[in-house]
């Protein structure tokens, strides 16, 4: 994962996501899965402590009602930002680096194909679920050849 993950450096990613446009909770975790080629989703029990603290400590303003409401970034919070861009660009740089966008493109595929097959696991007759492991089967015996390459 990402290496600014560590305790204060979540804050720093949820804090850069709204700089240039205000975003809901949802929308902040959307902008990091995007960031992170879809390699990397926060769960909103991480997003949402992550916005709390920055309220606290004036680096986020809030708009809006109990069920929707809108983070965007202070004075205070730009200028703390521009004090952490160069680390903040060096991580994600390192990070893209090292997974790439077509094996993170393979990961958003796959977690896509699970999801899928969660949703549709239930509804599979017999048969189906033949076929579908038939499929299975093939594509890790494809996926062996092309490694093995």
């Amino acid at each position: 994962m990402l290496a600014l993950h560590g305790k204060g450096r979540f804050r720093i990613l949820v804090l850069r996501s709204i700089q240039d446009k205000p975003m809901h909770g949802y929308e902040v975790i959307r902008s990091l899965e995007a960031r992170a080629h879809g390699f990397y989703k926060p769960s909103p029990g991480a997003v949402y402590p992550a916005l709390r603290s920055l309220l606290r400590e004036g680096l986020v303003q809030v708009s809006g009602g109990e069920r929707r409401k809108v983070y965007r970034i202070t004075r205070k919070g730009r200028a703390f930002l521009r004090s952490r861009e160069a680390e903040i660009e060096r991580r994600y740089r390192s990070f893209e680096e090292s997974v790439g966008p077509e094996r993170a493109a393979l990961l958003r595929d796959m977690r896509t194909m699970g999801k899928l097959m969660t949703v549709l696991i239930k509804d599979l007759t017999p048969e189906q679920a033949k076929e579908i492991a038939a499929v299975l089967r093939e594509s890790k015996k494809k996926v062996l050849e092309i490694v093995g390459e």
